[in-house]
């Protein structure tokens, strides 16, 4: 098993469900996670190359289980 715990730094998340704009996203979209984890790794000039190995390999990885507190 693998797990992630967000933290969120301001102590609260803004964003929308992609389907109804007036309706919050609750919990997170798990592409978000991914979305940033990829973000992050390509700030580097030089990204690590075993970085990027498990990003490849997280992506084909089946669809999460979320467990997530209400808002």
């Amino acid at each position: 098993m693998l797990a992630f715990e967000v933290a969120l730094l301001t102590g609260r998340y803004v964003a929308t469900a992609f389907n109804d704009r007036g309706a919050p996203e609750w919990p997170p979209h798990p592409a978000r996670l991914f979305s940033a984890l990829v973000a992050t790794h390509f700030e580097a000039l030089d990204p690590p190359e075993h970085e990027r190995a498990v990003l490849q390999w997280l992506e084909r990885q089946g669809p999460p289980e979320i467990s997530a507190n209400e808002p």
